[in-house]
């Protein structure tokens, strides 16, 4: 699409690129019965992701405008560096990455709080490290995508760039909750497993086009930014004390 030299606070007539994060096989520690508790720093993020969708419901849904792109950036738009990640284009959008999100969040917050969490222990350093994760991940996602795109006008919108550095966090662990090395064949293989989801998403989600219809222009640039963070980085949420093996 052609760029637009003048950027307006109006909705931009493009369609918004959106993220929706695919984790592939099975990552991380074994799953197991998580105390209720560790579900809430998760909740809360879903909440203010689903309060913002319906504030935007009357006016049919149209979250363009909190979308990240250099052209918004352009015109002084920062805000859009956090807002994108609560914004979505429409209900299967969001319905996608709150499921990813709920899944995630609690592996996460057991991860960055330590077992103790799991025993009563108080909750406030796993959530802060959690919320701190998520939006630096989402940060580094949008920042890739604008990097890649250093005129673009279209706006990306979605969760899923924090979700994939979920993704990629739990991609360093080893079954024992220790960090994979990064050269490690282990890592290896849950690196090409997010790559292969990814590409069937974005084909699943082009096929529209190519029949000539409408449909979602995947972020791949975000999920690949907030994954690498997630990916890169996961050693530095771990609680104080742990002893992260490396192989």
């Amino acid at each position: 699409m052609p760029d637009d030299p003048h950027y307006t606070s109006e909705r931009p007539s493009e369609r918004p690129t959106v993220s929706v994060p695919r984790a592939g096989k099975r990552i991380g520690p074994p799953r197991m019965n998580l105390p209720r508790r560790l579900h809430a720093p998760g909740f809360v993020l879903l909440a203010l992701i689903w309060a913002a969708w319906l504030w935007h419901l009357p006016q049919g849904g149209d979250m363009r405008e909190w979308g990240i792109s250099a052209q918004a950036l352009a015109h002084g738009r920062w805000d859009t560096l956090l807002l994108h990640m609560f914004a979505h284009a429409n209900i299967l959008h969001i319905g996608m990455n709150s499921a990813v999100l709920a899944g995630f969040a609690p592996l996460l917050v057991l991860t960055m709080g330590g077992r103790d969490v799991v025993t009563g222990g108080p909750l406030g350093a796993a959530a802060l490290r959690f919320y701190a994760f998520y939006l630096l991940a989402g940060l580094a996602g949008a920042l890739l995508y604008v990097a890649i795109n250093p005129g673009g006008v279209i706006p990306a919108v979605g969760a899923s760039g924090a979700i994939s550095g979920m993704i990629g966090f739990m991609s360093r662990l080893d079954g024992n909750g220790s960090l994979l090395p990064v050269t490690s064949r282990a890592l290896a293989r849950r690196i090409w497993d997010f790559v292969k989801a990814n590409l069937i998403l974005i084909a699943i989600f082009a096929i529209p086009f190519f029949l000539g219809g409408t449909g979602m222009l995947i972020a791949w640039e975000g999920h690949l930014g907030g994954f690498l963070f997630g990916l890169l980085f996961a050693g530095f949420f771990l609680p104080p004390g742990h002893a992260p093996r490396h192989g």
